[in-house]
């Protein structure tokens, strides 16, 4: 897999472990953003950041605990635990990945990824 396969790949990596839960989508000015949902107590951050010596963007892939505080019983640790095992799992594969793209593969990435959002949310609309 190289360049924009690699980006597609990670995407449905990230959709498909999580069930649909954590989605990679676009935000204002273009940017990769995870939207997460509500329930989840463990979240994927994934960003696109330049390298500065070879010009490249490379993928910045973290997991980390939403707002969580209070005491929890054995069963909301046990959901927990398998979150965060899960989500700990995705983390090391995409690392493992280590995701490089070129300029120009971003933003054509970018682009599909606006165009696949935009058809998603007009038949959400419809629906």
């Amino acid at each position: 897999m190289e360049g924009i396969e690699k980006l597609w790949w990670a995407k449905r990596q990230l959709e498909e472990q999580t069930e649909g839960k954590q989605r990679l989508i676009t935000r204002t000015g273009g940017h990769l953003f995870v939207k997460v949902d509500d329930s989840c107590l463990a979240a994927c951050y994934f960003a696109m950041v330049r390298n500065q010596k070879t010009g490249q963007y490379h993928a910045d892939v973290k997991g980390y605990l939403r707002t969580f505080s209070g005491y929890c019983n054995g069963t909301r640790m046990e959901q927990l635990s398998e979150e965060i095992s899960g989500l700990s799992a995705l983390v090391r594969e995409l690392e493992a990945a280590q995701l490089s793209v070129s300029e120009e593969e971003l933003q054509e990435f970018i682009r599909e990824l606006e165009q696949q959002d935009e058809t998603v949310e007009g038949a959400e609309r419809k629906a």
